[in-house]
């Protein structure tokens, strides 16, 4: 029996077998499933594009604003009306009935025109009674001064009468002394004179004091007549003025706005009866809100539509109270009024709060609050379309806000209400 030789198996383990190539799809499998995902992301992205989140809005139903920069006006919206600056009422001086009423509200008048007239018995009674009193005095004062004066005249002739005696006395006394000597005149005839000269000297003397008191004594005597007829003077044109006020006249120029009484009324006195105006001179009496009125001082410039024009004016005052949420702002006209402008006519203003400077600014999108965050709309280049973006807005004025991040200079943004699109993503413009 005869044996093959085996082989030898150990021979062949260095024997390099040729490697088996793999079919061309397994090859191009991981390429086909990247081209397949970037195609089924196409699909996706124009699938959204179609889909949900765009919708198509036509460009003439929209509004856009351009992102600017430079300087901010900040302004404050307000409305009121053209009041006149110089106003007066005037009141009745006196308690009393309205007999006339002359004027009617509208009518221009002078000054000292008749308006109303009013009647007071009292009044007319007391002005009668201070006249008498008045005439009284003075007649009093007449009289008195009469009466010194005679007084003043009788007193000087008794010291002339006695000058004239001293002066006889002297006389003879001279002579008498003469005569003493040789005996003619007897020495006790001559010691008699000379007691009498003696005499007569202090009676003149003393009736020369009487008519020094006399006269001072005269002088405040009728310096007192002369202040009660001055006191009586002044009552009595008091009473006369009161009287006078009864006929009630314009105190100024211009036109009646009120007339607040009837004939027949009785009224109090302090009631107000008429208003008068000047025209001529008008303000602005404005309406702002609480809470804009908090930025409002005085000296602030403004700016009033009269709906005949534009006129500038200044914050004059403040009104420290407010009144069903707002608050009055008292302006000053600087600028010429147009013609035609009337009291109580109707105007717009706007105050400028502040002026920001070197600031990126846009027109306020519809609900866009001051120093809020919100998502706007911003046209895309090409203009076929806008998508949203989230911006950072800062102060806000009438039409106008401050823009702090998210928008740049030139770039135009939906100004329209946006709230029919809020799930949209994008809009697309035809």
């Amino acid at each position: 029996m005869s044996f093959e030789p085996k082989p030898d198996l150990f021979a062949t383990m260095d024997v390099r077998r040729t490697q088996a190539l793999r079919p061309r799809w397994k090859r191009h499998t991981p390429w086909g499933v990247a081209a397949a995902i970037a195609l089924a992301g196409l699909i996706a992205w124009a699938s959204h594009l179609t889909g949900a989140g765009v919708a198509e809005v036509a460009r003439s139903d929209l509004y856009f604003g351009t992102v600017q920069r430079g300087t901010f006006d900040v302004r404050v919206l307000a409305t009121g009306k053209l009041v006149p600056a110089q106003s007066r009422w005037i009141a009745a001086p006196a308690a009393g009935v309205v007999e006339g009423v002359w004027v009617e509200p509208g009518e221009r008048v002078a000054k000292g025109d008749v308006l109303l007239e009013l009647s007071n018995p009292q009044v007319a009674n007391a002005a009668q009674s201070a006249a008498a009193d008045l005439a009284a005095a003075r007649a009093d004062l007449v009289a008195k001064q009469q009466a010194e004066d005679r007084a003043v005249l009788n007193q000087q002739s008794t010291i002339e009468s006695m000058r004239v005696n001293l002066e006889s006395a002297a006389m003879h006394l001279k002579a008498d002394r003469k005569l003493v000597g040789p005996g003619i005149v007897p020495m006790f005839k001559y010691t008699d004179e000379k007691l009498r000269y003696g005499l007569l000297q202090q009676q003149l003397q003393l009736q020369e004091q009487l008519l020094a008191r006399l006269q001072s004594g005269n002088r405040a005597l009728l310096r007192a007549e002369h202040e009660r007829v001055h006191q009586q003077t002044a009552l009595a044109a008091l009473r006369e003025a009161e009287l006078r006020q009864l006929t009630v006249c314009a105190p100024v120029a211009g036109q009646v706005e009120e007339i607040d009484a009837e004939v027949g009324q009785q009224v109090a006195v302090g009631t107000n009866l008429a208003r008068v105006t000047t025209p001529k001179t008008l303000m602005a009496r404005l309406q702002v809100s609480q809470y804009d009125a908090g930025s409002v001082t005085p000296g602030l410039p403004v700016r009033i539509d009269t709906h005949d024009g534009v006129v500038a004016g200044r914050v004059l005052r403040v009104d420290p109270k407010v009144k069903n949420d707002l608050v009055a702002v008292d302006v000053r006209l600087t600028g010429a009024v147009p013609a035609g402008s009337r009291v109580d006519q109707s105007v717009d203003a706007t105050i400028r709060i502040d002026q920001l400077r070197n600031v990126d600014y846009v027109a306020r999108p519809a609900d866009v609050r001051s120093g809020s965050t919100a998502q706007v709309f911003v046209l895309m280049p090409g203009g076929d379309r806008a998508e949203p973006r989230v911006v950072h807005f800062g102060v806000g004025s009438v039409d106008r806000i401050e823009v702090l991040a998210g928008l740049r200079p030139g770039e135009r943004v939906l100004l329209s209400d946006t709230s029919a699109y809020a799930g949209d993503r994008v809009l697309e413009l035809r």
